[in-house]
């Protein structure tokens, strides 16, 4: 299950690069073993030690930090690797690296896959390596043929001469290329010189995905290995006390009882066997703090928060402008006064948190789906009692992650189960358990006065926002708190791409004790509704078409209102609808460099009830590396921030969590899914992360469209909770 590369495949063609500095060797040892060998002698690793490997074939294996969750960057690195290679694309194979620190970025930091940075990462270690490999083997080349390298050119895994009509195979340059010095700043293509990248080409991995015969973290099978299900306490902040566990040692196949300190393991041969004498135990738990809430009583203490607006203000006089919101607001023409609430969310991956540990005398391996591989290295080693090198991560293929998989509390408690047994042990969280076991997207309150002119353009914007910190509770390394304040509340306002003069934002944070991370798109997944509905009772108020008003507050940015045009357009806004028909437009914009948003068509067919007619998407992220897993992206995380939006909640009644599977914690069915269109548009010389932009817009635009159907706000999500039930 090792993802190092054998020697045999890495004798040809090995590099890196490594804190900018560039030096090459030949080595046909594996990957980690070159590595420690060249940090014993205290020297550059060789560059063609890290990022790419070439076989006798010609095919190239490249390494890259980020975990393949189904999101389809791993087809866009293979498109990189093509590009700066002069290599055709079916050549091309991509394998996670190993967790070492030679690979850690600075951003995401360590080796981490988040805030759809995988793209741009690539961009900056497995580009770079790419373009120094291709003028390495032009070089080679051109001494072969004692000629001037500027001469010379790369094309089709080959280098050509074309003064004399010669050309030679990289398989046949590759030792001597490996003997050269690469450039110390190898230049990465223009996007003006694209061939390969910025078309769509087919994803490598959907026929394994497709016929079952991709390995995931669940899939992993070592020699002599046991399975292990899991209880959890069933309220957060509750211990184990005792447990007895005769009746269960008695079932043939039951090897171990693991008592942890929020929870039971049964260790089995099989995890059917472990999973149902599991629910023979009968567990005795000591109660927390926090071992009575129940999502009313959470909600009021949100709601009188917000209310009170005696938050954290922001500190920073640059986005915080306390005194002057505050004239503003008693001078202003009319105010726009909400308050909203949006629930808990679980994240709901379709394949369930799963770890397989082997722990020995020298260390432990760790195989699994994860986004955080350094966290969980760390974690692991810091449980176990050993040092981080001592810990090897063999990441897998993920069945999604949404933030869940950054969270490494799966993995530490597998490799507890495991150092208890003595034996390799996959550890397996049920669907139920994995649903109720936490971490969870905040839930938050807020209340939003947005202060307009004369000429109904906004003067100040009052936010106040209460819920609790995800960054307490989560063991991603990434920024802190800045001043107490938990940035991720701030995220979709200040970096907005509409105009407001003056803000005062100010947080409270309210415990409940409920483990909380990182969500798709975090904040912004209920700070673009708060804003997008806020303006939509704007616009109301102001008489105005919904995008015509949108307009007015980006005439300083013409890309942004060029945007809006183009979905305007594509989903034929300015036609006539049929009676009983609405539209909703949203749009989540960051400054002129990102747009993405929807225009949603619905129909209601009785009162609190509606149907989706027709769903139209648009994305521009600057430079489009595949269009075709764009669009793809923009498809998946629009059908995810439907279903938060429609049924989305994670409820509490007397401390427990009320969901435990898809019966429950609903999803939006085919049945229920209209037509869905996506544009994807290409104006920039940058690319920008896609992953995080389809959630945030679909749920304001759903109800700014039943805002125009009733003339009634809605406040609160899901729709379920604010009177409205979709119909197929």
């Amino acid at each position: 299950m090792s993802i190092v590369a054998s020697p045999a495949r890495r004798s040809f063609l090995k590099s890196s690069l490594v804190a900018g500095v560039w030096v090459v060797g030949s080595s046909t040892l594996p990957l980690l073993d070159s590595v420690a060998a060249a940090d014993e002698k205290n020297k550059p690793v060789s560059p063609f030690d890290f990022w790419l490997s070439m076989d006798a074939g010609g095919v190239v294996t490249a390494c890259t930090t980020v975990t393949n969750l189904g999101q389809g960057t791993h087809a866009a690195i293979a498109q990189i690797v093509a590009e700066e290679l002069e290599m055709p694309l079916t050549q091309v194979r991509i394998e996670h690296a190993p967790v070492i620190q030679q690979f850690h970025q600075k951003w995401p930091p360590g080796i981490t896959t988040f805030g759809s940075a995988g793209f741009n990462s690539a961009q900056v270690t497995v580009a770079p390596a790419c373009a120094a490999a291709r003028q390495m083997l032009i070089q080679a080349a051109a001494l072969q043929w004692q000629v001037d390298a500027k001469d010379c050119t790369a094309a089709n895994a080959q280098v050509h001469h074309a003064a004399s009509s010669r050309s030679v195979l990289y398989t046949e340059l590759i030792k001597v290329a490996a003997t050269l010095v690469p450039p110390e700043k190898p230049v990465i293509k223009a996007s003006r010189d694209w061939k390969i990248l910025g078309q769509s080409t087919p994803r490598p991995d959907i026929p394994a995905r497709v016929d079952g015969s991709a390995v995931f973290g669940i899939d992993v099978q070592r020699p002599g290995m046991l399975v292990a299900a899991v209880l959890h306490a069933p309220r957060f902040g509750s211990t184990l006390s005792s447990v007895d566990d005769s009746a269960v040692m008695a079932i043939r196949g039951v090897h171990k009882v693991v008592r942890l300190a929020n929870a039971v393991a049964v260790v089995a041969d099989r995890y059917w066997i472990a999973s149902k004498a599991l629910q023979l135990l009968k567990p005795v738990w000591q109660d927390g703090a926090h071992a009575k809430i129940n999502t009313a009583s959470m909600r009021d203490s949100l709601l009188t928060a917000v209310a009170a607006g005696e938050g954290l203000p922001v500190q920073s006089t640059r986005i915080q402008h306390a005194m002057e919101t505050q004239k503003a607001m008693e001078s202003a023409k009319w105010v726009i006064d909400t308050t909203y609430d949006v629930p808990f969310l679980a994240h709901a991956a379709m394949e369930p948190l799963n770890a397989t540990v082997e722990v020995t005398a020298g260390g432990a391996q760790v195989w699994l789906s994860t986004q955080s591989q350094t966290d969980t290295q760390q974690g692991v080693a810091k449980a176990l009692g050993l040092q981080p090198g001592q810990v090897r991560i063999h990441t897998q293929n993920a069945g999604g992650g949404f933030g869940r998989r950054l969270e490494h509390d799966f993995a530490v408690e597998a490799a507890l189960i495991a150092q208890a047994v003595g034996a390799p042990v996959k550890t397996i969280w049920s669907r139920e358990n994995d649903m109720r076991s936490g971490y969870y997207r905040p839930i938050t309150a807020s209340r939003v006065c947005l202060a307009m002119d004369q000429d109904n353009l906004p003067l100040a914007l009052r936010h106040d926002t209460a819920g609790p910190s995800l960054l307490e509770y989560t063991g991603v390394t990434n920024s802190p708190a800045e001043d107490g304040f938990d940035w991720t509340y701030l995220m979709g306002w200040f970096s907005s791409s509409y105009r407001f003069p003056l803000f005062d934002t100010r947080w409270t944070r309210v415990d409940f004790g409920v483990p909380c991370t990182y969500w798709r798109s975090v904040g912004n997944s209920q700070n673009c509704y708060f804003l997008e509905h806020t303006l939509e009772q704007a616009a109301r108020k102001a008489g105005m078409d919904s995008l015509e008003y949108r307009r007015r507050l980006l005439k300083h940015n013409p890309r942004a209102i060029n945007f809006v045009n183009a979905l305007a357009e594509r989903a034929g806004w300015n036609k006539p609808l049929a009676k009983g028909h609405y539209r909703g437009f949203a749009m989540n914009g960051t400054g002129d460099v990102l747009f993405s948003g929807h225009i949603v068509e619905i129909a209601v067919v009785r009162p609190g009830q509606f149907r989706l007619i027709k769903i139209t998407a648009a994305i521009n992220p600057g430079l489009v590396a595949n269009p075709a897993a764009v669009e793809a992206q923009m498809m998946g995380g629009t059908l995810f921030g439907l279903s938060a939006a429609l049924f989305g909640e994670i409820s509490f009644r007397d401390g427990q969590v009320e969901q435990g599977n898809f019966d429950g914690y609903r999803l939006v069915r085919l049945a229920q899914t209209p037509p869905l269109d996506v544009l994807v548009i290409s104006t920039g010389e940058k690319a920008r992360g896609v992953g995080e932009e389809g959630p945030p817009s679909i749920g304001p635009a759903i109800a700014n469209a039943l805002l125009a159907a009733s003339g009634k706000p809605v406040t609160r999500l899901p729709l379920t909770q604010a009177g409205w039930q979709l119909v197929a």
